[in-house]
C-alpha cells in the first residue's frame, strides 16, 4: 500500500500525472481525509484508493476508475461521475447529493446509508432495488425507468 502527503498533490494537480504514477504502482493507494473540493478529475485511475472521509464535493469524476475505491462518508455532493465505474466501491454514508451519475456504472456498489438526494442515476448500470433500499433518497433523485423508487423516499432527504 503506497501513501503520503505527496500523492495528494500529485492528484490535485490532474489525472495525467496521477495516471502515469498508478500504472507503475496499481496497488492500494492511501489518500484518506484528501480534500479536493471541484477537482479536476477525468478519467483519474482511482482503483482500489483509500478516499473514506475526503471532500470531493463538485469534483469533474467523469469516466473515472473507482473500481474497489473506499469512499466511506466521503463528500461528493455535486461531482460529477458520468461513466465512471465504481463497480464494488464502498459508499458507506457518503454524500452523493446533487451528483450527476448518468451512465456510472454501480454493480456491487455498497449504498447503504449513501444520501442520494436530487442525484441522476436515470441511466446508471448495475444498480439494484435492494442497493437503493439501503440508500437515502428523495422525490428529486433521478432513477432508471427500470427501478421503482423505494417508498420510504416520499419527501425530500427522507430515507433508511
Amino acid at each position: 500500500m503506497v501513501c503520503g502527503k505527496n500523492l495528494l498533490l500529485m492528484l490535485a494537480s490532474g489525472a495525467t500525472e496521477w495516471n502515469t504514477f498508478r500504472e507503475r504502482n496499481p496497488d492500494w493507494v492511501m489518500l484518506n481525509g484528501a480534500c479536493l473540493p471541484d477537482a479536476y478529475l477525468v478519467h483519474a485511475n482511482l482503483q482500489r484508493a483509500f478516499l473514506q472521509a475526503s471532500d470531493l464535493h463538485g469534483a469533474n469524476l467523469e469516466g473515472a476508475h473507482l473500481e474497489g475505491a473506499i469512499l466511506r462518508k466521503s463528500n461528493l455532493s455535486g461531482s460529477n461521475l458520468r461513466d465512471a465505474n465504481i463497480d464494488g466501491a464502498d459508499l458507506f454514508g457518503a454524500d452523493l447529493s446533487g451528483a450527476d451519475l448518468r451512465g456510472a456504472n454501480l454493480t456491487a456498489c455498497f449504498l447503504n446509508a449513501a444520501h442520494l438526494g436530487g442525484a441522476d442515476l436515470s441511466t446508471a448500470r448495475g444498480l439494484s432495488y435492494s442497493q437503493l433500499l439501503k440508500a437515502i433518497g428523495d422525490t428529486e433523485t433521478r432513477l432508471p425507468d427500470d427501478l421503482p423508487r423505494p417508498e420510504s423516499w416520499t419527501s425530500k432527504g427522507v430515507g433508511v
